[in-house]
């Protein structure tokens, strides 16, 4: 499991925006993730997949699409949680 970064905020369709840690910019193409990679919680439970990548090279943000099992109130408790990918 690979720290992805921390919950930003939540858009108003439903995707959750994340702050990824701050990368070298030599580094930054071999650390990105990877577009639709699961992304999991604390717990290891899958809560969506990566949509997009945004912002600056060097601290990007990352778009996930949530899963549908995952409630809106499950959602709000995620902002400013830590996210990780397998």
């Amino acid at each position: 499991m690979k720290k992805l970064g921390t919950v930003s905020h939540l858009s108003k369709s439903r995707n959750l925006i994340v702050r990824m840690d701050k990368l070298k910019p030599s580094d930054a193409f071999k650390k990105a993730p990877k577009i639709n990679s699961v992304v999991l919680n604390k717990s290891v439970k899958p809560i969506g997949e990566i949509n997009d990548i945004i912002g600056p090279v060097s601290h990007p943000y990352v778009i996930i699409n949530v899963s549908r099992k995952v409630t809106d109130s499950e959602l709000l408790n995620y902002v400013n949680e830590r996210v990780y990918i397998k």
